[in-house]
């Protein structure tokens, strides 16, 4: 989340923004029989890989 409380999200492979939290899970609600939001917040880039996020 950011500081003006909007969210940046990786889906399928590419960045998204949604204008709130509440937004985002209503989106994924509709969109997505099951999902799973994972925090990267203070990630290394070294865990983003592991996690799957960036490709090396």
């Amino acid at each position: 989340m950011m500081p003006d409380y909007t969210v940046s999200v990786y889906l399928e492979g590419e960045w998204d923004f949604f204008k709130s939290w509440s937004n985002l899970c209503i989106y994924c609600d509709r969109e997505y029989d099951d999902y799973e939001l994972v925090n990267i917040t203070d990630t290394t880039y070294q865990e983003r890989v592991d996690l799957g996020f960036i490709d090396e």
